[in-house]
């Protein structure tokens, strides 16, 4: 039988004490547990003991003068000093301050190896309330365990205030003959030859990785008080677990996690924000993941992160956006939500190229959407910025040069698209569109025959329809001269485009448009305006070696 002593009571010698001696007895002293190999025939003899009225003296010895006790030899601690731990430090198996605590089915915690010994022996102490049968110790059924991470930042903070060492795991086999003490002799003999094994259970599902890990992260953001230490931690936790395992990202996507990201978007210190709006990203590559997303309410915080967050977390942000845009189904509630301004003052900024490249994807994906075209239009400095990326001069550096030109393309596409309504149209003439256009046909990046060009073209045609006022600034941008060659060249999409604008500089009816021609290769639903080449952009990639993770979705993990 195990007799655990929880405070024994120290022996001295009968003995006449000097005053000095008496005075030191006053002093407070730390009461440890009893080691559990404490013996009855001990526990009796500290029960006789003269010393035990509780005041450090024996009975028969006079009190200390008031002098010796306002005088100890060492300063006295709180009122409120105890070394004994709360019931709740202990494990209820081994009754012993707990290093590594989780919490088992239906709720109790324990210190883990020893919950994980009465399961491998398949043992059941009567502390446990959870049923540890013959099943849960074979490896079809592993027993899931959830780190208590609150509780074991209490107990380390208790041990910290009281200057004691952190208690440290206990190994498999001290806990197995815990157990086996705990068990009815027949049990004990049989077990005598069972040896924990080197891997009883089998490694855990996704799923269950999942559940342990958002039960962990739920636990540290959770937890009342939590410093922004412990919130970047959880976020970095749940950052790199995203980065790793697709299954994972979508176990962890999740209403309650997404609710508990929506703040630490908004936290003001930097790697609370930084951890929390990558994480954002690497659950947005999953495509069933996207729409979740956008529907928990998301899309705001990142928009303030867009607009005065910190630096890495602004880059994240922007990514986070070209990720979400590329479900259609979030298209309009992103332009709704007020993404399209920051976006646009992070893609004409200073900030690094794939912040600006990330953000340009974002805008050419939200004015995929008819209802943002409008508002992409309307914004304040639209036209200007896109119009001055597209011109943006050629850099010395290759790759940098190549880094601009992917620049002016995104910029280009997206000056089509807004060609496609009729707000559109107005903002880019007002904004002196054509002019601008002309001149990157003529003396700029776009090239005769590059796609630079055929996106040009397709931004004329589409402010050519339906425009009286296309005329008269075609005509003194001298649109007819940068477009003749083309329309005199070879075939091609080029040449179709450049004629019909021609005609309607010319004023001459054009019955057939050109998507209801089939010159264009394609006619969306939403009315865009977009050549052959501008189809291929809107295709999924079969490769993008610049964007796609292993997961085939369009953006890096974080």
């Amino acid at each position: 039988m195990l007799v655990v002593v929880s405070d024994p009571v120290p022996v001295r010698a009968l003995r006449l004490l000097s005053r000095s001696e008496e005075a030191s007895l006053h002093e407070p002293r730390l009461h440890r547990h009893a080691p559990a190999a404490e013996t009855a025939e001990t526990l009796s003899r500290h029960r006789q003991s003269p010393m035990a009225t509780g005041t450090g003296r024996p009975w028969w010895a006079p009190a200390p003068p008031a002098a010796a006790r306002s005088a100890p030899l060492f300063p006295s601690p709180p009122s409120s000093f105890t070394a004994d731990p709360p019931a709740e430090f202990l494990c209820p198996i081994s009754g012993t301050l707990m290093a590594d605590p989780v919490v088992a089915p239906p709720g109790q915690t324990f210190e883990r190896a020893c919950i994980q010994a009465c399961a491998a022996l398949a043992f059941s102490p009567p502390t446990v309330a959870v049923d540890l049968s013959e099943s849960h110790s074979c490896s079809s059924a592993p027993l899931v365990l959830i780190p208590n991470v609150a509780l074991r930042n209490a107990i380390l903070n208790w041990c910290d205030r009281l200057a004691l060492p952190h208690p440290s795991p206990m190994s498999p086999d001290t806990a197995h003959d815990i157990v086996r003490r705990l068990m009815p002799q027949d049990r004990q003999r049989s077990s005598l030859a069972q040896r924990p094994q080197p891997q009883v259970q089998q490694q855990p599902s996704s799923r269950q990785r999942g559940d342990a890990l958002e039960e962990e992260i739920m636990a540290a953001l959770g937890t009342e008080g939590a410093t922004p230490a412990e919130q970047a931690s959880a976020m970095a936790l749940l950052r790199q677990a995203t980065r790793e395992n697709r299954e994972v990202r979508r176990q962890l996507c999740t209403p309650r996690l997404l609710a508990a990201l929506r703040p630490m978007l908004l936290s003001a210190d930097a790697d609370v924000q930084v951890n929390a709006a990558a994480a954002v990203v690497n659950l947005s590559l999953e495509p069933e993941n996207k729409v979740r997303i956008v529907r928990s309410g998301a899309v705001s915080p990142l928009v303030d992160v867009l607009r005065g967050g910190h630096t890495e977390a602004r880059d994240h942000a922007a990514g986070a956006m070209y990720s979400l845009a590329v479900e259609d189904e979030n298209r309009a509630a992103i332009g709704v939500l007020g993404a399209i301004p920051p976006l646009l003052d992070l893609f004409a900024g200073a900030a690094a190229h794939r912040a600006r490249r990330e953000a340009g994807m974002a805008l050419y994906h939200i004015s995929l959407s008819g209802m943002n075209r409008p508002k992409i239009a309307r914004a304040p400095g639209a036209v200007r910025t896109l119009l001055a990326v597209a011109a943006a001069e050629a850099r010395r550096d290759r790759a940098s040069d190549a880094d601009a030109a992917a620049l002016r393309r995104l910029a280009a596409m997206i000056l089509a698209n807004l060609a496609g309504c009729p707000d559109g149209r107005a903002a880019l003439m007002d904004g002196g569109a054509v002019a601008a256009v002309v001149r990157l046909m003529r003396c700029g990046s776009a090239a005769p025959g590059s796609t630079e060009e055929e996106y040009c073209i397709s931004t004329l045609y589409g402010m050519s329809r339906g425009s009286m006022r296309f005329r008269g600034l075609a005509r003194a941008a001298g649109v007819e001269a940068a477009l003749q060659p083309v329309a005199e060249g070879g075939g091609g999409v080029r040449r179709d485009l450049a004629r019909r604008t021609l005609r309607a500089m010319r004023g001459e009816d054009d019955e057939a448009p050109a998507m209801d021609s089939g010159l264009l290769g394609r006619q969306w639903d939403d009315g865009s305006v977009v050549s052959e080449g501008l189809v291929s952009i809107r295709r999924p990639p079969p490769h993008r070696s610049n964007h796609a993770g292993p997961s085939g979705s369009n953006t890096t993990q974080f």
